[in-house]
């Protein structure tokens, strides 16, 4: 199975954790994916799928005001909140 994250070859780790935190899709193609990066620790992962989930929840406002250019965020946010229990669960942090 290929790697699912696009990783930039001469990224730092660091640099590219990052990055994928301030634009979680310019890493990975799904909220998933963060899950399965076996580089990444928990609280990588956690922070880059909460980011995910506030721009989500942002475009998600907009579209209710009539604001956006026609995405919608329903998918997304369903699949990051989806990710964020399965991180949860799996790291043994279950609120």
């Amino acid at each position: 199975m290929p790697d699912p994250v696009m990783p930039d070859p001469v990224m730092p780790d660091q640099e590219r954790a990052d990055d994928a935190i301030a634009d979680p899709s310019r890493q990975f193609k799904t909220p998933t994916d963060v899950l399965r990066d076996t580089r990444l620790d928990v609280d990588t992962k956690r922070a880059i799928l909460e980011s995910w989930k506030k721009d989500a929840e942002l475009l998600s406002t907009a579209a209710n005001e009539n604001m956006t250019g026609g995405e919608s965020a329903g998918p997304i946010l369903q699949e990051v909140t989806i990710a964020l229990e399965t991180l949860e669960t799996t790291s043994g942090r279950v609120n």
